[in-house]
């Protein structure tokens, strides 16, 4: 029997003797007893109940702990799942011990699991206070570790941050962020012993601009890396353990920079590659010994979600990206080396992967221009994340240039792509598009692409910026088109293409055939918009969104605003003009 158990069973024995004592008295109050007389006697028993109200707090907590943790929701789950919950919540982009303490506050349960657990205490941080690295290194005296030599210490904390890093083994050393400064130049002699075992690496230089070169010898031996973000450094490029990366981002290397075979032997090698950026790697000439052979196979990437490649030696670019397949990708930015702009060829594959970055777009801009440097750019509004690659989130979207030279070509680039996006049987979530178009041939037509059209059911704004002036017409008969929808036997429904568009906005500098323009525009908004329902058919017909700006030339706009326009819309309201007065 433990010593409380026996102090309890002790005290009680002696309370209920004296309550027993009691009973054959007319009064239940104990005090009234001969054996309390005395004030020291008072005082004993007092402290008896005292003690054992302690004693009974004491087991209460105990089993309300208990109670908690056996029969909570959360502490049902496997010790190792409730651990991967808990690092979700690390910020581990700020990592520090305050943070982790707010979370261990929760509860006993959590504290006891971030405390005994060396996955919550990983990083050694040169910038962090020493008896935070203490700290860190207690409680993960066996596990990995992520070295962070960053910023601009002092040199007593560098010095005090070697120290406690040279006591690591390197078998231990997980990733490395290393930031290249005078200030962090002593620990560069000592990372470079300790690669064998990395898996990731982060290695910025931001004084490459000063033409300083440091690169990081990559031990040979050791396991494949995972995440490769270097910025203005440089790597042993043809490493063996350069192979199934989940990211690699190259930034601002002009020296030692990777050649067009190691690129596409690292890409080659990574199928499970996520992350794929490439900017501002513009060496003064390529290694003709590092270039590729033309029937080099296609570069498949499955799972890759973003690629770009800005301000990239066109060598580099033209050699990669065509090869490159990766049809699940969302974010895609290529753009050339300084204003020679890349341009993808429009074939199947370029299609195919573009189709997921268009569809996830919220916004287009479809910029044709004929002669010099014929180009369609495609171009929504991307983001690739500048962050350190473990925490970047890059936002989907598309900004490339397509080789085009006639409008017969574009013409047969919109069917492509309405290919692409039908085989995939998937809406966009395209709200605003624009079109512009600049020509050196006036007078021809310019072929809207209304296939894509018919993938946009959320667009409301389109902007047509048309320096041809032959796109109105053209446009009107698009936006006058009506889909059938058939729900059954005796009803049918009809819908108009783009029926949530509210805003039609359209940009020219000549108009050759202005009157037949004004007419078309009458009888697109009395038949999309009319006054009153005429329609006794069985045939039903959705109601457009109203049109709130029909943004026009001013001459234009005046033709039509002396019409008799039999419509529901306000016209003086909607029919708008940036060149018209009032």
């Amino acid at each position: 029997m433990s010593r409380e158990k026996e102090f309890i069973k002790t005290s009680v024995s002696t309370y209920l003797a004296l309550c027993t004592s009691q009973s054959e008295s007319t009064s239940d109050n104990i005090l009234d007893d001969e054996y309390l007389a005395s004030e020291s006697a008072k005082d004993n028993l007092i402290g008896i109940m005292e003690r054992i109200q302690d004693v009974f707090t004491r087991e209460v907590a105990k089993l309300n702990c208990r109670r908690n943790n056996e029969h909570s929701l959360i502490h049902q789950l496997p010790p190792e799942i409730f651990v991967e919950i808990l690092l979700l919540a690390v910020d581990w982009s700020w990592w520090d011990t305050e943070k982790l303490r707010k979370l261990a506050s929760v509860s006993t349960y959590w504290r006891d699991t971030i405390l005994s657990c060396n996955r919550f205490w990983p990083v050694i941080d040169v910038m962090a206070k020493g008896e935070v690295r203490k700290m860190a290194m207690k409680r993960n005296p066996n596990g990995p570790v992520d070295v962070w030599c960053w910023a601009q210490p002092d040199s007593t904390a560098l010095r005090e941050f070697i120290e406690d890093a040279q006591t690591i083994q390197k078998t231990r050393w997980r990733s490395i962020l290393y930031d290249y400064r005078s200030e962090t130049e002593g620990f560069l002699n000592h990372l470079q012993t300790q690669t064998s075992s990395l898996i990731d690496v982060l290695l910025l230089n931001p004084n490459v601009s000063y033409g300083t070169t440091v690169s990081l010898d990559l031990s040979p031996e050791g396991p494949h890396l995972r995440h490769v973000d270097i910025r203005g450094m440089g790597l042993p490029w043809q490493s063996p353990r350069l192979t199934n990366l989940a990211t690699l981002s190259l930034r601002y290397i002009y020296h030692h920079i990777p050649q067009p075979k190691h690129l596409y032997t690292i890409l080659s090698s990574s199928p499970r590659l996520e992350r794929l950026c490439v900017t501002h790697v513009t060496p003064g000439e390529i290694d003709p010994t590092g270039s590729l052979p033309t029937t080099s196979p296609p570069i498949t990437l499955p799972v890759l979600a973003t690629l770009a490649f800005q301000n990239v030696s066109n060598s580099i670019t033209h050699s990669i990206v065509p090869l490159i397949r990766a049809t699940a990708c969302k974010t895609i930015v290529v753009d050339g080396e300084g204003e020679l702009s890349f341009r993808l060829q429009p074939q199947q594959t370029t299609f195919e992967l573009l189709a997921q970055p268009i569809t996830a777009s919220e916004s287009l801009k479809l910029k044709f221009k004929m002669g010099g440097e014929s180009c369609l750019h495609i171009q929504s509004e991307p983001y690739i994340a500048p962050e350190w690659v473990y925490w970047a989130h890059d936002k989907p979207g598309v900004d490339v240039r397509l080789a085009v030279h006639s409008a017969d070509g574009l013409a047969r680039m919109w069917s492509q792509l309405e290919v692409v996006l039908g085989s995939r049987g998937a809406s966009t979530n395209i709200k605003t598009l624009d079109i512009e178009c600049s020509t050196d041939v006036l007078g021809q037509e310019l072929p809207f692409p209304s296939g894509l059209f018919g993938f946009c059911p959320e667009l409301a704004t389109l902007r047509c910026v048309d320096d041809t002036g032959t796109a109105l017409q053209p446009l009107v008969r698009l936006l006058q088109k009506r889909e059938e929808k058939k729900e059954g036997i005796r009803s049918e429904t009809s819908k108009w293409l783009l029926p949530k568009l509210n805003h039609l906005l359209y940009s020219v500098n000549t108009m050759p055939d202005e009157e037949e323009c004004a007419t078309a525009l009458k009888t697109f908004l009395e038949l999309r918009y009319p006054s009153h329902s005429n329609d006794s058919t069985l045939q039903r017909l959705e109601s457009p969104t109203p049109m709130k700006t029909l943004d026009l030339p001013s001459a234009l706009a005046v033709k039509l605003k002396a019409m008799d326009i039999s419509t529901f819309l306000k016209l003086d309201d909607v029919i708008q003009s940036p060149n018209l007065d009032g």
